[in-house]
């Protein structure tokens, strides 16, 4: 065969000629020599050949699950790889364009945080806080009460406002 892509497609490889390739047409394996190509004889070729028939080569290919399997995977490489060296363009239209689109959904589901619409006021809130008595009985998280979870939300509240509040309110306009 003089087209190196057919051997490329039987090999499920990228071979550089020359090269010389055995395949069984019925089971679907091929053979590689065991020797360089520059050191070609015909008592070479005749015993690769009685290598081959007689079954003392390593068969490489068939019709497996496996091999079927690894073809599909070479032939999405191929015809991505020919869009990629006939159009530069083209391939970023069609991997870049898409890939970017669902980068961004990726963000926007998994990173951004929910804002609010309107514009919060920290001295009610803080009042809502404020109005929580402390019980004795009531224990939160680690045998802390509840008044004192409060307290500490309130001071938490006050410093982001204070270290977020001009950023937050210029976001908002």
């Amino acid at each position: 065969m003089d087209d190196p892509e057919t051997v490329n497609s039987i090999t499920m490889s990228f071979l550089a000629t020359p090269v010389v390739v055995v395949l069984d047409v019925q089971t679907h394996f091929y053979y590689f020599p065991n020797f360089d190509l520059k050191d070609v004889t015909i008592e070479t070729m005749s015993s690769f050949l009685l290598d081959v028939k007689s079954g003392k080569l390593q068969a490489h290919g068939g019709t497996g699950f496996l091999q079927r399997l690894k073809r599909i995977f070479y032939d999405i490489f191929v015809t991505v790889l020919s869009v990629w060296e006939s159009s530069r363009w083209l391939f970023l239209l069609m991997f870049g364009l898409p890939t970017c689109v669902v980068s961004v959904v990726c963000y926007s589901l998994c990173c951004m945080e929910p804002m609010d619409d309107g514009v919060v006021d920290s001295e009610d809130e803080d009042d809502e806080y404020d109005a929580i008595p402390e019980k004795e009985n009531t224990k939160g998280i680690n045998n802390v009460s509840l008044y004192e979870l409060n307290e500490v939300r309130i001071v938490e509240k006050k410093i982001f406002n204070k270290v977020f509040g001009n950023r937050l309110a210029g976001c908002a306009s």
